[in-house]
């Protein structure tokens, strides 16, 4: 049985820290279960690949990441007496690079289950002039076109949101977020993970390159949509009008499939099933932007 009428089944939430793409991919999770769409309850994050890089750099003394509470001079630190693990932040490119070859690896290689994959990507220019950390889009495009990261995933992406705030609202979002004191990878895959970054780690993502990787998609004839989140109701509004244009389709065609077969068939039955499913959604807590909207108006 086959939902898509191609395997374009991935779609990404991209844009710097702290612009809202988890609050987002939320949303147009509950507005495909609106449509009636099946989706992963997984949302594959960028983020979480970072954090089991920075794990792994713990096990080995974290000579390539610091935290407020040790020093950085390049001779690493141990979590010997309870430290928390956040915040965090990296001090060159070996747990980017690293993070980069996981994720997109893990893309390549996610299973064809007949459901959209919802997945989250930051990226940004470093805007600190000391500092060589790289996470831009023009680094991935060229990493992908030199063939150091997996690529295959490409075909898959059905649709990319790019999503763009300014520096203050980017800032006035994280510092409404808490610092966890544990890593729960859980947390990012339900879509519930927001923890506060500090402004230097802010800054690695300090202005967005999207434009440089835009003409590869492109080519790769995926539809891109670009949202500006300003903190105020316009972000879901225009979030809803994506989702319409994107989920309609894929909608009917799930209808007029559903139409054409005898009842009590093997497709009945599991659109049926999926449907008790779509019927027991998480509830999505519109999290920091009501209240930074309603502080605006």
């Amino acid at each position: 049985m086959r939902f898509f009428e191609t395997q374009k089944d991935i779609i990404i939430v991209t844009g710097c820290n702290a612009v809202g793409k988890t609050t987002a991919s939320n949303y147009l999770r509950n507005l495909a279960t609106s449509y009636k769409i099946p989706y992963e309850s997984k949302i594959i994050a960028d983020s979480q690949c970072l954090l089991e890089a920075m794990e792994e750099d713990d096990k080995k003394r974290g000579l390539h990441h610091t935290h407020g509470w040790c020093e950085s001079h390049g001779t690493g630190h141990r979590h010997d007496k309870d430290q928390p693990i956040f915040p965090f932040t990296v001090t060159d490119n070996e747990l980017p690079d690293k993070m980069r070859k996981t994720f997109f690896k893990k893309l390549a290689n996610l299973p064809k289950t007949n459901k959209y994959w919802f997945v989250e990507w930051a990226g940004g220019v470093n805007i600190h002039p000391d500092s060589p950390v790289n996470y831009s889009y023009a680094y991935v495009k060229s990493m992908l076109e030199k063939g150091f990261l997996h690529d295959k995933w490409l075909k898959r992406v059905k649709a990319i949101i790019h999503i763009t705030a300014e520096k203050d609202i980017r800032f006035a979002l994280n510092k409404r977020r808490k610092i966890p004191f544990l890593v729960c990878p859980e947390a990012i895959e339900e879509g519930t993970a927001f923890w506060q970054k500090n402004e230097h780690v802010l800054d690695f993502y300090g202005k967005d390159d999207f434009s440089e990787i835009e003409g590869l998609f492109l080519s790769e004839n995926i539809t891109i949509k670009m949202v500006q989140n300003t903190g105020s109701d316009c972000f879901f509004e225009s979030l809803e009008i994506i989702a319409k244009k994107i989920f309609v389709a894929e909608s009917n065609a799930v209808v007029k499939i559903t139409a054409s077969m005898p009842s009590g068939t093997i497709l009945d039955k599991a659109i049926s099933s999926i449907s008790g499913i779509w019927d027991t959604v998480l509830e999505l807590p519109l999290l920091l932007f009501w209240t930074l909207s309603k502080k605006k108006k």
